[in-house]
Formats: C-alpha cells, structure tokens, sequence
C-alpha cells in the first residue's frame, strides 16, 4: 500500500503534469484490464471451492483454461486498440504483457486467499507491487538516472514475470501431485459463466464508476487536467487498498464459509463494524497527509485543485462502508440485485460526469463520484435490507 501511495506521489512530482496524465491513463488502462481478462470468474470459483471442496484441483485448472482463451482474445483486440491510440501506440507490447500478468498474479492471490494462505499471498503481493515501485524509485533518487515511461513499464511488466516464476517455485510440490487428478470440467465451466456474466457486466458498471471519470476528463479538460485529477483520485483510491487488504481479504472468504452456520448474523455485524472503522481511519489518514504532500510537490496547478480530495474521500468512504450490503448479497447469491444496482448508478455517473466536466470542470468531475457514491450507498443499503437484513 505505502509503495503504490509512493510510486504515483513520487511521479506527479518527477513527471511534467501532461505525462503524468498519460502514465495515470496508462495505469488505469492496465487496472480495468485485470477485471475486464478473467470475466469474474473468481467469484464463481471461489465461492464454489469455498462451499463444495470437491475436485477443486480440477476447477483451478479449468478456470486457467478460461484465462489463457481470454489472454490470446486480449493479445489480439489489445494490439488494435492500443495502437489507435496516440498515447498509448508505443508502449502496446509492455501494456498487453503487464495487463495479463497482473491479471494472472491477482488471480493466484484470490485463490491463496480463498486456502487462508493470507500470509504468502500478501509476501507475494509485497514482492510484486512494493517491488517494481521501490526499484523506480531505486533508479530516479540512488542511481540518478532519467525514468522514462517505458522505463516504468519495463520494470513493472519484469517483477509481474519474477513474481509468478516465484509463485511457481513455492507451489510446485502441490502443483505437480495435483496433476494426475486435473479433468477438464466443461459443464462446470459452462456454468460458472452464465453466473459469473453477471458479476461481469456489475464489475465492468463498477469500473466505469470508478475510473471512467479520467478519461472524461482527458476528453473534455485534455492530458494535463486528466494528471491533477487523476492524482486527488489515485490518492483517495488508498482508502480502497487500505480497506480491501486489511479487512476483505482477512475477514470475507470466512463469512462466506459461515453463511449456512448460525453464527452468520454475528460476523456480518462484525464485519460491517471493521468496515467502518477502517473506512474512517483510511479516510482521515487522506485527509491530514494530503496538504503536506502537495505542499512537498510545489505544483501550483495540483495546489489549487486541493478541495478534490475531499469530495473524493467522503466518497470512497461510502463506497467501502456499504460493502457489507454488497457482500451479503453477493453471499446470498442476488447477482441480479447486485448488476441492478451498478448498472443504474454506472449510467447516472457517466451521464452527470460528462454534463458537470462540461459546466464546472475538475470539481464538477469529483462532485458527480460523490453523488454517484452516495446513490450506491443508498442502494445497496435499501437492497440489503429488503432482503431481511438483520446487522
């Protein structure tokens, strides 16, 4: 977490503002990808190995299948998109590469997750994340060499490679002996996709809440306010991999487990009570280092800018907050509910960011994340509880 708040601090600074803004739509670009290559399948296949632990080598091995078919679709759609796009052209080698590793890498750390693997699964999300940002940083401040864009991705598409290589050498024993019992499992594929398309098209409306925003603003406002606003957005996003790594990851896969014991209810109080703490916590945190950081940055552009940050804090608060509704539909498996509630608040922000990018630039940008936040909020609340939500 501290190497990504870093690394993206670091390079608003290092950057000229027009290159930040095209690194930050880069990384973004990268960042939908992970969601958009694996179909959500995880959510089918996590919860089906946590509930039925039949033949889970075989699942494992048929949701690669998946993933490999969806890397070579990537391969080839990738190369025409990328290379339509100016910003992008020369650099669409390294951005597909990247794309499927960090894909194929946060895959294998939702399994180890789902096996209580927690431990090794955040080393080996230490390695890969804090590894390729502290060697950029390595490169500008104790080396003292001039970082470039392309320099960045290289060493970032070069630690997703070592990180699975590593992750290979950890796991071979349990691969190798699990080889003989791997059966291609089609109807349980066939399956797992018509139910995981809904998580699908949900994610992909969750995205577009998220991080279409940016490129809005690239159309509207141009590569430099696309730098400023990425930046209030990317610091805020903290919050988000603050909440996801210590609470999500530790406390969800157990409640999903016990969703048939009778100590459910008293989890999902427990975990709606983290949740709140830790999105407060995280949110405040933002708030008291953000004048301080800008103040080191010494960029008037950004300085002037600084009430984004907490339009967008008070927003991702919310967001992480109502987790818990989400989670306990997601665990009561009302998938529909869940796509209902992305797809309507997906439409509104993309509607109301554009109208008030148009009218009130940066601050009409945030304003929309915030409204479209609390209309989540709102949904995902009212949803819950109509579906005898008891916390």
């Amino acid at each position: 977490m501290a190497s990504k708040f870093i690394i993206f601090t670091i390079l608003s600074k290092y950057f000229d503002t027009e290159t930040y803004g095209v690194y930050s739509l880069q990384a973004t670009t990268i960042t939908i990808a992970i969601f958009i290559l694996g179909f959500d399948f995880y959510n089918y296949t996590i919860r089906d190995i946590l509930i039925n632990k039949e033949n889970t080598s075989s699942k494992i091995f048929t949701s690669l299948s998946l993933y490999v078919t969806s890397y070579l679709l990537f391969t080839i759609i990738g190369y025409f998109l990328f290379t339509s796009i100016d910003y992008f052209a020369d650099f669409t080698f390294l951005l597909i590469i990247i794309c499927i590793t960090e894909h194929l890498n946060q895959e294998i750390y939702r399994l180890l997750l789902a096996f209580k693997k927690v431990l090794v699964a955040n080393i080996l999300l230490f390695v890969r994340v804090a590894g390729w940002t502290l060697f950029v940083l390595y490169q500008i401040y104790a080396v003292g060499i001039e970082v470039t864009i392309r320099d960045v991705l290289l060493i970032w598409m070069w630690f997703n490679i070592m990180t699975l290589l590593l992750t290979f050498v950890l796991f071979w024993k349990i691969i190798s002996s699990a080889l003989s019992s791997i059966r291609f499992k089609k109807d349980w594929l066939l399956k797992g996709i018509r139910i995981s398309m809904i998580f699908y098209v949900a994610t992909i409306f969750l995205k577009i809440i998220e991080y279409s925003n940016r490129y809005i603003v690239e159309g509207v406002l141009g590569e430099a306010a696309a730098g400023i606003f990425s930046f209030y957005s990317n610091f805020a996003m903290v919050i988000g991999i603050y909440v996801s790594t210590i609470v999500v990851s530790y406390e969800l896969p157990d409640l999903i487990e016990s969703s048939t014991g009778d100590n459910f209810n008293s989890k999902l109080k427990n975990f709606k009570k983290l949740l709140i703490v830790h999105s407060l916590v995280a949110s405040f945190a933002v708030l008291i280092f953000m004048y301080p950081i800008l103040i080191w940055q010494g960029k008037p552009e950004f300085i002037s800018y600084w009430p984004l940050i907490v339009l967008f804090t008070v927003g991702m608060c919310l967001m992480n907050i109502s987790l818990v509704y989400h989670s306990y539909l997601y665990i009561k498996h009302k998938e529909k509910k869940l796509l209902e509630i992305v797809v309507i608040s997906g439409i509104i922000n993309v509607v109301i960011t554009y109208g008030l990018c148009k009218f009130y630039g940066l601050y009409g940008a945030a304003g929309a994340f915030l409204i479209t936040a609390v209309l989540m909020y709102l949904l995902r609340r009212n949803a819950a509880k109509n579906k005898a939500f008891s916390v």
